[in-house]
């Protein structure tokens, strides 16, 4: 799959395009230094990581930065449980798909 990277933000997020970390900060509505935590915590990806030019996110990581900011911010939970929590909700929705597929 092929990324066109973006340097400056924007308003609107599309797929298939790829984000410096200054850029998806400011479209997830955080920080840099909290996105980077999201990172450490192993609760985003980036998309490409080329060290000394820098750090890109698609459209997924920060759309999961959104929802993980939300439940640190409205439900106070901490890191680890973020990624409880986003974890629990892909594999309920993997299984729902799966549910789907088998009731066909």
């Amino acid at each position: 799959m092929k990324y066109e990277i973006i340097i400056r933000a924007k308003t609107t997020i599309r797929p298939g395009e790829l984000y410096n970390h200054l850029s998806a900060a400011e479209l997830a509505g955080v920080s840099v230094r909290g996105l980077l935590h999201y990172w450490n915590h192993g609760i985003i990806q980036p998309e490409m990581n080329t060290g000394r030019y820098g750090i890109y996110f698609n459209d997924e990581a920060i759309y999961t930065l959104r929802k993980a900011e939300s439940l640190r911010r409205e439900q106070g939970l901490n890191y680890p449980g973020i990624r409880a929590v986003l974890l629990l909700q892909n594999r309920i929705g993997e299984l729902d798909a799966e549910i789907r597929f088998l009731r066909q």
